[in-house]
């Protein structure tokens, strides 16, 4: 079964630090030292899916007249929790997205954070296609954003997890 999370999230960054979505261990936790050596290991470290997606995004983007968005090393990590978290749980979700996103603006000085997530298509194609097929996913994938991350993992079926954070 395919599954597509129908909700758009977007959030405005904003907002106090109080949240009502329960932190996930390893948000909070994480010391500046370890998510800097994290982040410049990552930026190297990502996978070829991954780097494929992220590519066929940007292409698709520039052919509707978009500008190509940056990979951000920082928006990898907070993807690659959440992707971890996905699988954890065996279901797609925006849990903690209140707080990925206050930790990616503190992070990295974002204003617009957006999120997209999936599992369970066989391909990135398969994946974007249903993306682009869903109106909220599509105008995350069309907006107005400068950087952005995708991490894909899978889990012990080998079904792929997606998640990808936007900002400007």
């Amino acid at each position: 079964m395919k599954t597509l999370f129908p909700f758009l999230v977007v959030l405005i960054i904003t907002l106090s630090s109080c949240s009502k979505y329960e932190n996930f261990a390893g948000y909070e936790s994480t010391s500046e030292d370890s998510l800097e050596q994290y982040t410049l290991a990552s930026s190297k470290n990502h996978s070829t899916l991954e780097d494929e997606l992220f590519e066929m995004i940007n292409t698709y983007r520039a052919s509707i007249g978009l500008n190509e968005m940056e990979f951000e090393s920082t928006t990898y990590y907070y993807a690659t929790l959440h992707t971890d978290y996905m699988i954890s749980k065996g279901n797609t979700s925006h849990d903690n997205f209140t707080q990925r996103a206050e930790n990616i603006s503190k992070r990295t000085g974002a204003v617009f954070v957006a999120e997209n997530v999936a599992r369970n298509y066989d391909t990135i194609e398969e994946a974007f296609e249903a993306w682009l097929e869903s109106p909220g996913h599509r105008v995350n994938i069309e907006g107005e954003y400068n950087y952005s991350a995708i991490s894909i993992n899978q889990n012990s079926n080998g079904d792929l997890y997606f998640t990808q954070l936007f900002f400007r």
